[in-house]
């Protein structure tokens, strides 16, 4: 299936790839198998258990693939196939996918990386997911068919993205109807913001989680530690136990309590549900927080008003956090965007710079400077803040639209 002339792989006859395809076919399942346990092995060591799926291309997907990519003309030269070997792992939250990313490119050989996201601009929809293709052991594989790379795509994906991604193949790309109108075209987009937000919300919660079991071990550790000094001390009980400077011991009790209404207040937050949201976050301030959790309460409760319009409250909210948590970068963005909305550009310009400062690895604080520059007509500053936030987050498509303006200023 060369050309001798020319050494190109040549478009096959169906029957004679047919033919090879069902020939080779329970070595490329043997092979994938191998590759999904080694892969599901070296998640296991990180005490990482995702679902994983994979899959090998069916012979009428490869041919009619493999026909649509080949270019026209007498020779009819092959585009290759990078997925004819497929495998999908779905995490619960988002911080997996970053986790299982960087431990496939530890220990396998990563050829190809790619957001999805990237190919939509911010007004379609379409969601995200992550595809990695690593190099295949061919030798297992046995022989390949025309036009089929060394490789295995791994799809990377949250339960989330796993569940839009199905519907959407339903509802978009297996559909011989198109989409009627704009009207379901935004319902479509509106879905995918919701579990986009649901995402988000959900690694908030496991964050919040994590930082209530720590906060939790080192009570214990205090505890313990206090017991082994005055023998009468009950570890279950550490009424007199010391603390340090910058918390208070919270009764485990309490703890449950709070742990509770935060989840019930980000659930509220997260279902629009602003006014019960904040309802809860003012329950919250009222318990014994220490300095940092109560700073983050307070962005929080300052997100919901923002999101409701009452723009001097959120201010207030936000400076509250910082007072209580001067290290929160987001909290200075937060009050930023307020201050850019508000129209205080200079004091907006003050808030990202800070928060910049304190973090500056974080694309969405260049973006709203970038905004807030932008706004005061500083479109040099504007346009370098945009491909900062670019540098960080490749996928960052408000920052590309706005290049693309600023661009049309500068022309």
């Amino acid at each position: 299936m060369k050309n001798p002339a020319t050494g190109d792989v040549r478009f096959p006859d169906r029957n004679k790839a047919k033919a090879l395809y069902e020939q080779q076919l329970s070595a490329h399942k043997a092979a994938l198998q191998q590759l999904a346990q080694d892969m599901r092995l070296v998640l296991e060591q990180q005490g990482l258990t995702p679902a994983i799926r994979y899959r090998v291309k069916s012979f009428d997907a490869y041919y009619d693939k493999l026909h649509k990519q080949t270019s026209a003309g007498t020779n009819r030269r092959i585009v290759p196939i990078s997925d004819f070997f497929g495998l999908r792992i779905v995490c619960p939250f988002l911080e997996g996918i970053e986790t299982v990313s960087r431990l496939i490119a530890a220990n396998f050989t990563v050829v190809e990386k790619e957001h999805k996201a990237s190919q939509h601009s911010f007004r379609e929809f379409g969601y995200d997911s992550v595809h990695l293709a690593i190099r295949l052991d061919t030798q297992q594989a046995g022989r390949l068919l025309p036009g089929v790379r060394k490789t295995c795509e791994i799809q990377l994906r949250t339960i989330l993205q796993e569940a839009w991604a199905e519907v959407e193949h339903e509802l978009v790309y297996k559909s011989d109807i198109s989409l009627p109108n704009q009207s379901i075209r935004r319902k479509l987009a509106s879905l995918n913001a919701t579990l986009t937000l649901s995402d988000l919300i959900f690694q908030e919660i496991r964050d919040y989680q994590k930082e209530i079991r720590q906060h939790g071990r080192k009570r214990r550790a205090m505890a313990e530690q206090e017991a082994q000094e005055q023998d009468h001390i009950a570890i279950s009980h550490p009424t007199t136990m010391p603390s340090p400077v910058h918390t208070v011991p919270v009764p485990s009790t309490l703890a449950s309590h709070l742990e509770k209404t935060m989840l019930r207040a980000l659930e509220s937050h997260s279902n629009h549900d602003l006014e019960n949201a904040i309802a809860l976050y003012g329950q919250l301030l009222g318990m014994r927080l220490d300095r940092k959790m109560r700073g983050l309460v307070y962005n929080h409760r300052g997100m919901a008003y923002f999101a409701m319009g009452s723009h001097q409250r959120a201010l207030k909210d936000f400076s509250s956090a910082i007072s209580y948590d001067p290290e929160s970068d987001r909290s200075y963005a937060n009050r930023g965007l307020c201050y850019r909305v508000l129209k205080k550009h200079e004091r907006a310009l003050r808030d990202f710079n800070q928060a910049l400062q304190i973090n500056p690895s974080r694309p969405d604080s260049y973006f709203g400077r970038a905004q807030t520059c932008y706004d005061m007509r500083q479109y040099d500053q504007a346009l370098e803040d945009c491909e900062k936030a670019l540098d960080i987050h490749s996928d960052y498509q408000s920052a590309r639209e706005l290049i693309k303006t600023l661009q049309s200023k500068r022309s």
